[in-house]
Parts: C-alpha cells; structure tokens; sequence
C-alpha cells in the first residue's frame, strides 16, 4: 500500500477570490475524509475476513474429530443392537438416517451460526463518519464567521 500524501495543517494559500478558496479547502477535505473513511472500512473487512477463516477452520477441525467419533458411535450401536433387530442391512440403515440427520443438525447450527459472524460492525465506522462530517461542518462554520482581511 502507497503512504498517502497528507495535507498540511495550518493556513491554506488563498486564490484570488475567497470562495473558490473555501471551495478547494473543502474539496481537498472531502478527499481526504473520503480517502480514510475506505481505508477504515476496508481494515475492517479484512479483519472480519480473518477472523472468519480462522472460526471456520477450528469449525471444520471440530467437525472432523465430532464425525469420526460419531462414526464409532454408529458402529456400536448397530452391533448393541443385533439381539433387537437380528437383520445387518436394517441396523445399518437405521444407523444411517440416525447419522444424516444428527449431522445435518449440526452442520445447520454452524452455518447459521457462521451466516451472523460474516457481518461486518461498521458502527464504530459510521460513528467517527458522522463525527468527521460535524467537524467540518463546524470548521466551515467557524471560518465563516472569522473576518477576513
């Protein structure tokens, strides 16, 4: 990333007439709020992008462990239940629909759960905005009243 050229603080040179100074000012300020406005809001992206991969992998980590272990739960479950239902092909099929769906459950809490995460807080963004823009609006309010020579 290129460091920006920062305006000075302190007085402005004035053109020839005083409203087209006042004009160049503000558009020089505009610029500029603009400029760190999107500066901010994308630092805020790439940390929710951040922070996003970083859940998803530990989710995904934890998926893996939770389904081998789920697996191994299946499979006792289809031997301990042998003396109740001595057909194999209807034990595993039981096994099965109980496994889709307790996976199917959690893989929906997740993805809900990582659908509320992936929304970026732009609050404080739009608070210092909104801050930025009432300064001006003083500054510009301030110099008006300010006599000029």
């Amino acid at each position: 990333m290129q460091p920006r050229q920062r305006i000075p603080d302190g007085p402005r040179p004035s053109s020839p007439n005083g409203l087209g100074g006042y004009v160049e000012r503000i558009a020089d300020d505009l610029k500029t709020i603009a400029r760190d406005e999107v500066e901010l809001v994308r630092g805020e992206l790439e940390h929710m992008v951040k922070l996003s991969a970083a859940e998803a992998a530990g989710v995904l980590i934890a998926a893996l462990v939770a389904l081998i272990g789920f697996c191994m739960l299946c499979v006792a479950g289809v031997v301990a239940i042998a003396p109740i239902i001595p057909s194999l092909a209807l034990r595993l099929v039981l096994m099965a629909v109980i496994f889709l769906a307790g996976g199917g459950g959690i893989a929906m809490h997740f993805i809900k759960r990582l659908g509320k995460d992936l929304k970026p807080d732009l609050d404080v963004v739009v608070h210092e905005a909104k801050q930025t823009k009432n300064a001006v609006a003083d500054t510009i309010a301030t110099d008006e009243a300010t006599p000029h020579a």
